[in-house]
């Protein structure tokens, strides 16, 4: 889910700004802007790094089908290992009932192929989120599947959320809270379903009901991801547990990141949210949703490549081999 921008017009804001590229090893994410929330002001995003290398745990909230976020998160975890070579990496993308399939891999006890064939991956694994996955592969790092497996999240939008729809075989680590509050996240996300609801017409309302069982469903992703995080962190001290899911469950110090904060009592965690914009001058105007921003050039809009005139192609670059797996 994105969250709404408007530009600020507060000159003393805007003269701060300045925009950077960052590239590390063979990562060139987009120019960006890195936002301190807490000060109101632009740093650099080694200031970012050096923050975070401190933390015992960092969240990174994502828009799922934009590249610059996925490279930027690359470079986070690069940059993270560069600080703090002792760091587990936590994803949404993958659910816990293939963590021995993640872990085998990255053993090397089978192939990415058949990595690919039993762990489920989400259809754009390829170009978003398998080179944080290589990465962790190449230098020894630990990757969390942190989600729940759908099936029964499903099974909570069903029959509510209950210890009784787990059996023996599935159940949950003993952080999960099987609570669903009706708190400011809830308000949040019956507002986004009821907006969705709509946008697709009159024929798909969202009922109460409706809503109330899909709020479900996401409380207890919440819950599982902020309870593998936690398990990752305790069996780990002194590591860095980098989490990376949606958005939406993470803006806002909400879902999934004040769990995590219930779990682990006095943790030093950082939020940090990346998303893409037009115009780099944009600002946020709810930066208070999370520690730090990480703003990115948007791709350009289709009708903006169509009418871009035409220039003569530079030379490519021979790729690299692939590396051995």
């Amino acid at each position: 889910m994105k969250t709404k921008l408007i530009l600020l017009t507060t000159l003393s804001f805007i003269v701060l700004l300045t925009m950077s590229t960052y590239a590390y090893a063979d990562t060139v994410i987009l120019p960006h802007r890195v936002i301190d929330a807490r000060t109101h002001t632009v740093i650099d995003f080694e200031g970012l790094l050096a923050r975070c290398s401190e933390a015992q745990v960092v969240t990174l909230g994502e828009q799922h089908d934009d590249p610059g976020t996925h490279a930027i998160e690359l470079a986070l975890l690069e940059g993270l290992y560069r600080y703090h070579p002792n760091v587990i990496l936590s994803m949404e993308m993958f659910e816990r009932d293939v963590q021995e399939v993640v872990d085998n891999y990255l053993a090397g006890n089978i192939t990415e192929e058949e990595f690919l064939l039993n762990s489920r991956p989400w259809g754009n694994y390829d170009t978003d989120y398998r080179p944080m996955v290589q990465f962790a592969f190449e230098n020894g790092l630990p990757v969390v599947a942190a989600n729940i497996p759908r099936p029964l999240a499903a099974r909570v939008g069903e029959l509510g959320l209950n210890m009784s729809i787990f059996d023996a075989s599935e159940m949950p680590p003993p952080d999960v809270v099987f609570e669903a509050p009706r708190d400011a996240y809830f308000d949040l996300f019956s507002e986004t379903m009821t907006m969705m609801g709509a946008a697709h017409g009159a024929g798909m309302p969202m009922t109460d009901e409706m809503i109330w069982g899909l709020y479900q469903a996401q409380v207890i992703k919440d819950e599982m991801m902020a309870a593998s995080v936690s398990v990752a962190s305790r069996e780990n001290p002194g590591s860095i547990v980098y989490h990376v899911a949606g958005a939406f469950h993470l803006a806002g110090f909400l879902g999934t990141f004040p769990r995590i904060e219930r779990n682990l009592p006095g943790v030093d965690a950082v939020s940090i949210l990346a998303y893409p914009v037009d115009d780099l001058m944009e600002i946020p105007n709810d930066l208070d949703a999370a520690d730090y921003w990480i703003l990115v050039q948007a791709p350009p809009a289709e009708e903006e490549m169509e009418a871009a005139p035409e220039t003569e192609a530079a030379p490519e670059t021979p790729a690299a081999p692939p590396s051995e797996e």
